[in-house]
């Protein structure tokens, strides 16, 4: 009777423990389940009868779903295949965000006609390279790979060779998921030459990245170690601490290999701590696995361990076979002397996963412990002893105390980092605006003298082609903030990009969504009024920053900056009066110093 109370009271706190990782309560979620989406109820509807109005509710669906980042609508005169085809690539797009991929394919494969025959190569490419993702997931990787030359091809059309370089990326990585190194390189190198041309030093970084790992994986690994080398002196360059933790896990790798072990552990002691803080799991799992083999191979094996079952618990979590396999692999290695019971069990699930992850290292590892220890101790099953349920209800309370602290600690983090990262973004905003506004002050004036010196110096500050860029779409914003005409598809028409290639290329760029972006721009727009002009109300400011309701102003404004735009200037004059009171205290003290040394020099 003890036995299954002690049991139950287990598992009320796993759940609980499971409810806290989710942060989604119990009933809420079987509410959740039990309720209909309103996107299915009202793409059911539109495929019984299509409409121009039931393909604007649905599309208004999305919208709430946040799917879409600007709104989609269409009237009675539209064509019926016009409907048809945004509709069902909208709703392909939609199941694959709901990992829904046999759906996701189906729609997506009934858009696909009507893409080709609209010749719009921008939701053409895009059907192709959501066909492709789906494959991937579904693993079939041939599918995925014709998918994706096809949108190669389409780029190749266009000739933009920064969308070139990215399709063929995405080919690498299929070949490299179907173990087809040599193939993967192919694209991999030529990738990297469309990607020098356009230009963009962060996709180069990720083309150097892929290409450190079709090398490691043709165990040619000098090469691998260069272009990784390469990729993470352009993510050091750009600050980008998070992507050179990547980088060093890709050094690490052929430095092992490389039998340059210091040197890989350095790398790895340096990445592992970052993917901690960056919340980045999956990184962290296979990092976890290199140092673990790293210390076996220091004949350090109880630290190795350690690692190992991290990563491993980590792959796990996330479903990742391949990656899970290896990380059985690498347990069995480390403990097949010291514990031959434990390192069974390893290699019977490295046995189970082999039907969907079948290698021919899989062989050769159960031969080799079948050689050691024989078919009947492979068999043989170790009855586990059985733990004390009392202990096993502390341990999860304790837990769960843990894990509700860490996720307390998370948070406070994440609120803490996108703060900064919303402080740089709008930094470089306000610099770009100005410098905008310092060159439109010289253009059309024949200056002499110290200002002529001066104007080259001043449009040398935005020569790099992605700032050139930035400011243009600064500009443009700024322009139609006036008629409260700033939406995505207005500004990529008046960049003469596709909204589909001014999205790529902003992310590219910013790490941010157009609409985002857009939105920072608003932002720092409007500390600018309330700096200068503070004697408009906030009625004022919001009206000329595009926005029409003041109340969401003010919502996103203190999202921004911490406070509400009424407070701001008040705030901001405080700072200032500080700086001032600091710089006359430290005029006085520089004043008195020097009379302290003028008397000195009167007694000498």
């Amino acid at each position: 009777m003890t036995d299954m109370l002690h049991t139950k009271v287990l598992k009320i706190c796993l759940l609980i423990l499971f409810a806290t990782l989710l942060d989604v309560p119990a009933a809420y979620c079987q509410t959740q389940a039990e309720k209909p989406s309103p996107v299915v109820s009202l793409l059911d509807d539109f495929n019984q009868s299509p409409s121009a109005n039931k393909a604007n509710a649905f599309f208004s669906a999305l919208l709430k779903e946040e799917l879409l980042e600007e709104p989609i609508a269409f009237t009675k005169q539209t064509h019926r295949d016009t409907l048809n085809q945004q509709v069902w690539y909208w709703a392909a797009e939609y199941f694959y965000d709901q990992q829904q991929y046999q759906l996701a394919e189906d729609y997506a494969l009934k858009a696909l006609p009507l893409c080709e025959k609209g010749n719009n190569v921008g939701i053409h490419g895009d059907c192709l390279s959501l066909l492709a993702l789906v494959q991937i997931r579904k693993g079939h990787f041939n599918d995925a790979a014709r998918y994706a030359k096809e949108c190669n091809k389409l780029d190749m059309q266009v000739g933009d060779p920064d969308n070139i370089s990215s399709s063929l990326n995405t080919l690498a990585g299929i070949y490299m998921s179907m173990r087809q190194p040599k193939e993967a390189e192919q694209y991999v190198l030529k990738g990297i030459e469309y990607c020098k041309k356009a230009g963009n030093e962060k996709r180069l970084a990720i083309l150097y990245g892929m290409a450190s790992e079709v090398y490691h994986h043709l165990e040619k690994e000098k090469e691998s170690l260069d272009y990784a080398t390469r990729a993470c002196e352009i993510e050091q360059k750009a600050g980008r601490v998070d992507k050179v933790a990547v980088r060093q896990a890709q050094r690490a790798a052929a430095l092992i290999n490389l039998h340059r072990y210091d040197e890989a552990k350095k790398a790895l002691e340096e990445a592992i701590p970052e993917f901690r803080r960056d919340g980045n799991r999956h990184s962290l799992g296979i990092a976890c696995n290199q140092m673990g083999l790293l210390l076996h191979r220091e004949k350090n094996d109880s630290a190795a361990v350690k690692y190992l079952n991290e990563a491993l618990a980590i792959f796990q979590e996330q479903k990742d076979l391949f990656n899970e396999s290896q990380s059985h692999k690498s347990l069995y290695n480390v403990l097949r002397l010291g514990n031959p019971e434990l390192a069974m069990q390893h290699i019977d699930r490295f046995n189970e996963l082999r039907d969907s992850l079948y290698d021919h290292n899989t062989g050769e590892l159960l031969s080799k412990y079948a050689a050691e220890y024989g078919n009947a101790e492979l068999l043989q099953q170790q009855e586990e002893e059985h733990n004390a349920h009392t202990r096993d209800i502390l341990i999860a309370v304790l837990v769960l105390l843990a894990v509700i602290f860490g996720v307390w600690v998370f948070r406070s983090i994440e609120r803490r980092r996108q703060q900064r990262r919303m402080e740089t973004l709008l930094q470089k905003i306000d610099l770009l605006t100005k410098q905008n506004v310092r060159l439109k002050t010289h253009e059309g004036k024949e200056l002499d003298g110290e200002d002529a010196e001066k104007k080259p110096k001043e449009e040398e500050i935005i020569d790099d082609q992605d700032q050139q860029f930035l400011a243009k779409v600064i500009a443009l914003v700024d322009e139609a903030l006036v008629n409260k005409d700033y939406g995505v598809e207005t500004i990529a028409e008046q960049m003469n990009m596709s909204v589909s290639t001014f999205r790529r290329k902003l992310m590219a760029v910013t790490d941010e969504s157009p609409k985002n972006y857009i939105t920072a721009i608003q932002m720092s727009k409007a500390a600018t009024l309330l700096e200068k002009q503070p004697g408009l109300s906030v009625n004022e400011v919001s009206n000329r920053c595009g926005f029409d309701d003041a109340a969401n102003f003010s919502r996103v404004f203190k999202r921004f900056y911490g406070v509400a735009p009424s407070q701001y200037s008040k705030k901001r004059e405080e700072h200032l009066n500080a700086l001032r009171q600091s710089d006359e205290e430290e005029l006085i003290r520089r004043q008195a110093k020097g009379k302290n040394i003028g008397d000195n020099m009167f007694l000498t």
